[in-house]
C-alpha cells in the first residue's frame, strides 16, 4: 500500500507530526503516514493553525488536501471538523481541542509524564500558609474574547485572569507568569528550565490555581498535574472538562461550583487542616493510580490519540471535496 504523506507548512516540532514521542512517528509510519519535506509528493499539508495554509489553499487548490491539527485552542477556536476555504472550492479539515478527536481521553498526553514516586501526607499536617499562587500568563486576561459553545463562554483565561488581580489586590495570591499588568507578576521568565522551575516555585505553596485555557471534553494538560506533583492542592475548572473520570469529587477545589473570586479565597483560609490532607491525599491517590499502570498504560493512552490521527488522514484522503 502507498503511504500517506503529509507535509507540513509550519514547525509541528511539540506535536506527533514531529517526533515530540519517541513513538509517534514510527506508530504513524507502521500505518501508513510519513511525513515529507517534498511538498510535491505530499497529499496532506499540515499546519497548527490556518494562517499558515491559507496561501496553500489558492496554490494548489484541491491537488491537495488539508488539515489542521493542534494541542493549542488560542491556535484555532472551530466546532467544525471542516471548513470550507478559497471561495468554497476546498475543505480544510480540523483537528482541534473542540472537535473532539485530538484528546481523546484525559490522559492522551500526559499520561507519560506521570511518573513521581510521591507519598501521602500525613494526619498530622498542618498548613504553612495559604497563599494562592497561579503559573499563567496574562494573555489578554480579563479582555479575552468571548468563545461561546450551546450558548456558554467556555473561555477560562478571563476567569483566571480576574482571580489573579482579586487576589493579588486582597494579598491572597500570587501571580507567576508573562503580560500581566505592572506589579501583578513576581516573575515573568519563562526561558531555559521551565519545567524545573515550576516545581521550584510550587515549593513555597500548597494551593494552586491551574486553570486550562478554555472548557473541552478531555482537554486536561499537565498543569494539574505539576500541582499534584508540587504538593498544592488544584484549584481546577471542572465543569466540562471530564476530569471526574479520574478524580473523586471533594478531591481537588473545582472552581465551576464557586461563585467568585472572594468565595475561592474564602474556601482556603477556612479550610481546616484536616480537610486538606483529605483532599490533597485524594488527588495524590489518583496520581499513585496512573503511575502504578505502568508505561505499557501510558503508551496505549497515547496510542489511542495516534489513532484518531491515523483514521482521521485515511479518511481525508478518500474524500473528494465537495
Amino acid at each position: 500500500m502507498t503511504p500517506i504523506k503529509i507535509h507540513p507548512v509550519k514547525s509541528i516540532q511539540y506535536t506527533p507530526f514531529g517526533g515530540y514521542h519517541p513513538m509517534d512517528l514510527e506508530y504513524l509510519n507502521a500505518n501508513g503516514i510519513e511525513m515529507t519535506k517534498d511538498i510535491d509528493a505530499a497529499d496532506i499539508l499540515l499546519s497548527q493553525n490556518r494562517k499558515h495554509l491559507k496561501r496553500y489553499f489558492y496554490r494548489y487548490l484541491k491537488k491537495k488536501k488539508y488539515l489542521i491539527w493542534t494541542l493549542e485552542p488560542r491556535f484555532n477556536t472551530s466546532f467544525k471538523s471542516v471548513n470550507k476555504e478559497a471561495f468554497n472550492l476546498v475543505d480544510c479539515h480540523i483537528m482541534n481541542i473542540y472537535t473532539g478527536d485530538v484528546f481523546v481521553s484525559p490522559l492522551s498526553f500526559t499520561t507519560g509524564i506521570i511518573n513521581k514516586q510521591l507519598q501521602p501526607l500525613p494526619d498530622d499536617f498542618t498548613l504553612p500558609n495559604r497563599t494562592l499562587v497561579g503559573l499563567m500568563s496574562y494573555y489578554k486576561g480579563i479582555n479575552t474574547p468571548k468563545l461561546m459553545r450551546n450558548g456558554v463562554d467556555i473561555d477560562l483565561i478571563k476567569v483566571r485572569s480576574a482571580i489573579g488581580l482579586k487576589g493579588h489586590r486582597q494579598h491572597a495570591m500570587d501571580v507567576f507568569g508573562r503580560g500581566w499588568p505592572e506589579g501583578i507578576s513576581k516573575e515573568d521568565s519563562r526561558s531555559g528550565d521551565w519545567g524545573g522551575r515550576k516545581g521550584n516555585i510550587l515549593e513555597d505553596y500548597y494551593f494552586n490555581l491551574c486553570f486550562e485555557n478554555t472548557v473541552a471534553e478531555n482537554y486536561v494538560t499537565e498543569k494539574i498535574w505539576d500541582s499534584i506533583e508540587g504538593y498544592c492542592l488544584p484549584v481546577y475548572y471542572g465543569k466540562g472538562s471530564g476530569i471526574y473520570t479520574l478524580f473523586p469529587k471533594d478531591s481537588f477545589i473545582d472552581y465551576s461550583t464557586l461563585s467568585s473570586p472572594e468565595e475561592l479565597f474564602e474556601m482556603i483560609a477556612t479550610m481546616p487542616d484536616k480537610e486538606y490532607v483529605r483532599r490533597m491525599n485524594a488527588c495524590i491517590d489518583v496520581y499513585k493510580d496512573i503511575v502504578s499502570k505502568g508505561e505499557s498504560f501510558a503508551l496505549e493512552e497515547r496510542k489511542l490519540a495516534l489513532d484518531a490521527i491515523i483514521k482521521k488522514v485515511k479518511q481525508i484522503v478518500s474524500q473528494t471535496d465537495s
